[in-house]
C-alpha cells in the first residue's frame, strides 16, 4: 500500500532532524553559558575578556545557526536563547563601551531574538547602575537610565505580542528602577 521508498525517505528526515535538534541542544548549552559569563565579567569591568568572550561565542554560534537555517532548525528553542543571550550581552558590551547599539553577529538574526536581547538589556543596565551606584561611581546612571528609556520608547513603539510584550514590560519596570536610583543619587548629591 505505502510504498518502502516514501517511508524510507521519512524516516531519514526525521532521523536527520533528530540528528540536527540533539546537535544543537549540545552545542548551545556551553554558548549561553560563555555568554552569561561574558555579561558577568563587563559587570565587573573586564571589557577586554568580555568582548575576546563573545567573539568566541559569535564565531561558534555562526555555523551553528547556518546549519539549522539549511535543515529547518532555526526556530529550535535552545539555538534561539543562545542567538539572545548573544546579542543581550553584545548590546551590553556596547552600552559600556558608549558605542551605538549595532551588532554585526556575523550570522542571520531574527527580530524575536533582537528584541528580546534588547529588552532584557534594560535588566542587565539595572544591574550595572546599581553596581556603578555601589561602588560610588555615579556619572553612568544617567547614561544606562538614558539608554533604557531609548530602548523601551523604541519596544513601545511596536506591536508586540506574547513574550515580548511581557518583556517590554519588563522593560518598563527597569525604567521605572533606574529613574529611582537616578532620583535617590541627585537627593544624596544635593546634601
Amino acid at each position: 500500500m505505502i510504498a518502502k521508498s516514501l517511508i524510507k525517505k521519512l524516516k531519514d528526515q526525521i532521523e536527520k532532524q533528530d540528528s540536527g535538534r540533539a546537535n544543537i541542544i549540545r552545542e548551545t548549552g556551553s554558548l549561553v553559558r560563555e555568554s552569561k559569563h561574558a555579561i558577568f565579567k563587563l559587570h565587573r569591568g573586564e571589557i577586554r575578556e568580555a568582548e575576546q568572550a563573545l567573539a568566541e561565542v559569535g564565531r561558534k554560534l555562526k555555523p551553528l545557526v547556518a546549519a539549522a537555517e539549511k535543515t529547518g532548525l532555526r526556530g529550535e528553542a535552545t539555538l534561539a536563547a543562545a542567538v539572545e543571550e548573544f546579542l543581550e550581552a553584545s548590546y551590553l558590551l556596547r552600552v559600556m563601551q558608549k558605542k551605538a547599539l549595532s551588532v554585526a553577529a556575523g550570522f542571520k538574526t531574527r527580530a524575536e531574538e533582537e528584541l528580546s536581547a534588547l529588552s532584557d538589556l534594560t535588566g542587565e543596565l539595572v544591574r550595572a547602575a546599581t553596581l556603578d551606584v555601589t561602588r560610588g561611581s555615579l556619572k553612568s546612571v544617567k547614561q544606562f537610565r538614558d539608554a533604557t528609556e531609548e530602548l523601551f520608547g523604541v519596544l513601545l513603539s511596536m506591536n508586540l505580542r506574547g513574550s515580548l510584550r511581557a518583556k517590554r514590560d519588563d522593560a518598563r519596570r527597569n525604567l521605572k528602577r533606574l529613574e529611582e536610583i537616578l532620583y535617590d543619587v541627585s537627593l544624596k548629591q544635593k546634601r
